[in-house]
């Protein structure tokens, strides 16, 4: 599923009038975590190799540990940030309690493993429960290119493409799909699917089309995984 403008909460308090959330169709009961195609093959053809320089660099693995325990896993991706320092947005999933809907677990570390296999420290810096993102800071490296949220339009006819990473082997991979105009039930409107399948080590990934272009961010949720086909 995309989403397309900004949630606005009971509070009528409202998100960046540029971030966008994306949940998509979903493979269900597989145990493989890889989705799509890996990464240069396939999908990737499609984007121009500059571009897919660009999303090779930006996007991340992310693991979050309780001391030796491996909490969880997803992917994230750099984004154009106020800070100087490089910023990862990313799903709350990776420091949520699964217990409690609005609670962190406290003193997890972070860590992403990046497009040239380097592995290095994370740190929570921002979180919203309500979006589910996290913005996590990666000090000592530079991205020549993170991802734009800004955008005048969406196109909600051209084709979009799903990002993930797998921690355990940086495997990058895609899925290509297109928008649907089922908004679902999650009880906010800019909310959109897509028909992109991915599996559980997408979440957190970014939404693109094929020109780079960020449209959203990928959340999961086997219980919503079939989309009404885009008319």
């Amino acid at each position: 599923m995309a989403t397309s403008g900004a949630c606005t909460d009971s509070r009528g308090t409202e998100n960046s009038e540029y971030l966008m959330f994306s949940t998509c169709s979903m493979k269900v009961n597989t145990v493989e975590e890889t989705f799509g195609d890996a990464y240069p093959y396939g999908v990737w053809g499609e984007f121009k190799k500059g571009v897919r320089f660009n999303i090779f660099e930006n996007v991340v693995a992310l693991a979050s540990f309780n001391g030796d325990f491996t909490f969880f896993e997803c992917t994230g991706f750099f984004i154009d940030h106020v800070d100087k320092c490089p910023t990862i947005l990313t799903s709350a999933s990776l420091v949520r309690n699964p217990d409690s809907t609005d609670e962190i677990i406290e003193g997890l570390r972070i860590k992403a493993l990046l497009s040239n296999k380097e592995c290095i420290e994370g740190k929570l810096e921002h979180y919203s429960l309500h979006y589910n993102i996290i913005l996590v800071s990666a000090k000592n490296y530079n991205v020549d290119s993170p991802a734009s949220l800004k955008h005048d339009k969406i196109d909600y006819y051209t084709k979009v493409v799903d990002l993930g990473c797998r921690f355990e082997s940086g495997v990058l991979m895609a899925a290509s799909g297109k928008h649907t105009w089922w908004l679902g039930s999650l009880g906010c409107e800019g909310l959109r699917y897509t028909t992109c399948e991915i599996t559980k080590a997408g979440i957190g990934g970014p939404l693109v089309d094929v020109n780079s272009n960020f449209v959203g961010m990928n959340y999961y949720n086997p219980k919503m995984g079939t989309p009404v086909p885009a008319l």
